[in-house]
């Protein structure tokens, strides 16, 4: 038996003999509504609840049907595997590493890579934080001076 059912059940109760000796009918009457509208309510969030599971299961078909195809997909690409991947992430950043040199501002002393086409006509690079212009070519020899005194 189901809330509804039993919520039936006990207005016909009160309908038929009216309410139980001490309690006044108005009272019983408002506790029969009032479990009415819940039950009227469960209903409601009950039919939600269906809505979604029956969403969530689409959404899992199209989930597994998404990733047989990106299997399929991996398994059609993969030429060398992973390890070929990782060398040319390797020879992609060695080959940025040739393009920029490291450089210290010899203001602030900030680290920074610069690349040829940032400087000036003077061979002069811009320190991104204090402003300062100085020859990276020159900071570099006096670093490696300063190491080796």
């Amino acid at each position: 038996m189901g809330a509804r059912d039993r919520i039936a059940y006990i207005r016909g109760l009160l309908d038929a003999g009216g309410a139980p000796e001490g309690i006044s009918a108005a009272l019983c009457g408002a506790v029969v509504e009032a479990l009415e509208a819940l039950a009227a309510e469960n209903d409601e969030l009950r039919k939600r609840l269906d809505e979604q599971q029956s969403a969530i299961d689409d959404l899992n078909f199209v989930c597994e049907e998404l990733d047989s195809d990106l299997a399929h997909v991996e398994a059609c690409l993969d030429v060398g595997g992973e390890a070929d991947e990782l060398d040319r992430e390797d020879e992609e950043r060695e080959d940025l590493e040739s393009e920029y040199r490291e450089t210290v501002c010899p203001s602030c002393g900030l680290h920074f890579f610069c690349h040829e086409s940032l400087l000036n006509d003077n061979g002069e690079a811009e320190c991104p934080d204090c402003a300062c212009r100085f020859n990276p070519a020159a900071a570099r020899e006096e670093s490696s001076d300063e190491s080796d005194g």
